[in-house]
């Protein structure tokens, strides 16, 4: 037999696939407590407090004992054991979805965690205890939320997010990470005006509700759409001299806003890249990024190139995913060509990675960075 524990949403138990009657709600209490410390025991007066309050009645304890016997005989072939003054519920982790959506944001897996929330955690369940585990997974599942809407923002899902967004903002209409990322939407979806307009209510209402201003990544991007930005950092090293053939290598970089340029050392990869980028720098008017990856660290490059791209030193918000995002937005109203040389791996070329399509992104690697081809489209040269 195999089971499936929900508590992300109405609580309940699934057995092959069918719905498992486990009684009224406080017995089904008991067994989301034992679910929350699967495979733990949980002592008898822990399961009091969490089930009926700080202070339970008398009779509580008898009726807990008359729930577990119920509990074993509904979920048949699954062990509710007794050990040491409590109970443990003996289970896979990955069979309860609250434990298999905590691995899944661990794992940097947010939209596959985000879609198991079917609605409010624990719905029908009621106390203290469930209250505050509900606000402590609402913060939890707004930031996986987040997070994966930064990944669809790098991955030019903008027109699809823009409505999407609009409603998360109308029930958090004060988050400023939220608003960034509607503001990135918009523009990213040819909608500046729109971005503006939204920019302008937020920045009042947070006046009036909590007199404030935006923080600086708000505001920076509000700068990038109200005038063009004074710096278009040129960062290309000169040109190769001497350079001669590869005719069919530079052809098929015009193909894809990443090309991955791959091959053994002294086989003319950062030549080839740098001829290319100089050849082509016209069509890039909004300026160059360079830098040469050998044991970077692309957080330090992330922010070395939103320095470039004119952003002051006390406008870098101090998170590494809201550098990511910061760079990004300062990408997304520009056409830019970024060479990336001497890559180590995947990892290492994902952060600078712009969100649109409207840069161009070389990179050159000893490696052939298959991660790159799969997941980001990049188009393969091999030396």
């Amino acid at each position: 037999m195999s089971y499936e524990f929900r508590v992300l949403g109405t609580a309940e138990v699934r057995r092959d696939g069918a719905l498992v009657e486990v009684g009224h709600a406080r017995q089904l209490s008991v067994l989301a407590v034992l679910l929350v410390d699967v495979n733990q025991v949980v002592s008898v007066d822990k399961l009091l407090v969490r089930v009926w309050g700080e202070a339970p009645p008398r009779q509580a304890k008898s009726a807990l004992y008359s729930y577990m016997s119920r509990l074993r005989t509904a979920l048949d072939g699954l062990p509710i054991l007794r050990r040491s003054g409590g109970y443990v519920l003996e289970a896979d982790p990955a069979s309860i979805d609250l434990h298999r959506f905590r691995s899944l944001v661990a794992a940097g897996r947010h939209g596959e965690a985000v879609a198991l929330v079917r609605g409010e955690p624990f719905e029908g369940l009621h106390g203290a205890w469930f209250d505050g585990l509900r606000e402590t997974l609402a913060g939890e599942i707004t930031a996986a939320e987040l997070d994966h809407t930064d990944s669809r923002l790098a991955a030019g899902e903008h027109r699809t997010l823009v409505s999407e967004l609009t409603a998360r903002t109308n029930e958090r209409p004060l988050d400023e990470r939220l608003a960034g990322q509607l503001m990135r939407a918009l523009i990213g979806a040819d909608q500046r005006s729109d971005a503006l307009a939204y920019y302008s209510r937020l920045k009042h209402r947070l006046a009036d509700e909590l007199g404030l201003d935006p923080g600086p990544a708000l505001r920076d991007l509000h700068a990038s759409l109200i005038q063009r930005p004074q710096w278009s950092p040129h960062q290309l090293p000169a040109a190769p001299t001497g350079f001669t053939g590869r005719e069919a290598e530079l052809a098929a970089l015009e193909d894809g806003p990443i090309v991955t340029i791959t091959g053994p050392a002294g086989t003319g990869k950062t030549w080839l890249a740098l001829h290319w980028a100089h050849e082509h720098a016209a069509d890039y008017p909004d300026g160059q990024l360079f830098v040469d990856l050998n044991g970077s660290d692309p957080a330090d490059v992330v922010r070395a190139f939103i320095t470039a791209l004119g952003t002051s030193p006390d406008g870098i918000p101090p998170e590494p995913h809201a550098q990511t995002a910061l760079y990004r937005t300062l990408l997304a109203d520009r056409r830019m060509l970024i060479v990336l040389d001497n890559a180590a791996d995947t990892a290492q070329v994902v952060p600078l990675l712009p969100g649109t399509p409207r840069c161009r992104v070389v990179v050159t690697s000893r490696e052939r960075l298959p991660g790159l081809v799969t997941a980001h489209g990049a188009r393969p040269v091999v030396l």
